[in-house]
């Protein structure tokens, strides 16, 4: 019983990394239609930023996380300029959208590579420790992700629900031509929209960085937040949130009283599943309930 909470625990630390970057594609998909690939790429950047910002500069944690933020929002929103604009603004079909997104992805990770070389670092932060629950024994780092992983959500909960840009992105979800027509700027839109990707890709890559190391492909991770955002429901933003969750628990599991091997195998079979039964995800919503 103990084993289990534990890696109950755990699981739930690792879904809402999961989380973030299932959120981000959510938020994307749900209003312009197609999968942003370049996601991975934001967040191995911003990993590789706050990494830098400790090791080189000597920087505190809580300034290096500061900084990889910002630089990631300006990565995120430079190629939403740069790569997906001008096929927007033409109305190009979203298969267009989407190869150029992998472009954007495969531009950013080998000029990572190129850059920093592809060798697997750890994170330079002190190591705080675990806390006890009687036999249960959980990482305090794993906690604090969790927690800021969550925080981060809620904000972006209340920006989306308590804002007037945030009406915007709901009302452009629904249908981003009436949007626009109603005086909703649709670039204004996509920058938001872009930029709060820049901030959830950052965050999850600091903390998968320290959970594992940071490496240029360290992004390849963010296929399993597309799996959670479909088992979810994609386009939902509490969907995806759920689906991440579920998809950390039962990773967690597999690799405690199964192994670590089969973990992807289990993943994409959970996958494969949940479609079979609710091809739309399991809180998947129609097109005028999106997010």
């Amino acid at each position: 019983m103990d084993l289990f909470l534990q890696q109950v625990v755990s699981g739930i630390s690792i879904g809402a990394i999961y989380s973030l970057l299932a959120v981000g594609y959510a938020l994307v998909y749900s209003v312009y239609n197609f999968t942003n690939w370049a996601f991975d790429a934001f967040m191995a950047f911003g990993a590789f930023m706050a990494f830098y910002a400790i090791s080189s500069f000597f920087l505190p944690f809580w300034v290096a996380a500061i900084i990889s933020i910002l630089l990631a929002i300006g990565m995120a929103v430079s190629t939403e300029k740069l790569a997906y604009r001008s096929l927007r603004l033409r109305k190009a079909p979203r298969l267009f959208m989407m190869i150029s997104a992998m472009g954007a992805n495969l531009a950013i990770v080998n000029l990572l590579n190129l850059f920093f070389g592809g060798q697997f670092r750890r994170f330079p932060v002190e190591n705080i420790g675990t806390f006890s629950m009687g036999q249960v024994s959980v990482g305090r780092m794993d906690v604090l992700a969790g927690i800021i992983s969550f925080g981060v959500l809620g904000l972006l909960w209340v920006f989306l629900y308590r804002t007037k840009p945030g009406l915007g992105i709901r009302a452009s979800s629904i249908d981003i031509l009436t949007a626009s027509l109603m005086g909703i700027n649709n670039d204004a839109v996509a920058f938001i929209i872009f930029a709060v990707t820049g901030v959830l890709s950052s965050v999850a890559g600091i903390f998968y960085g320290i959970k594992y190391a940071v490496y240029p492909t360290m992004g390849i991770v963010t296929i399993k937040a597309m799996i959670a955002s479909i088992v979810g429901g994609l386009g939902s933003l509490p969907a995806a949130v759920v689906g991440s969750m579920l998809l950390g628990i039962l990773e967690t599991l597999v690799a405690g009283y199964i192994s670590s091997t089969y973990r992807d195998l289990f993943s994409f079979l959970f996958l494969v599943i949940i479609l079979l039964f609710f091809p739309n995800g399991l809180m998947g919503k129609s097109s005028d309930e999106k997010l």
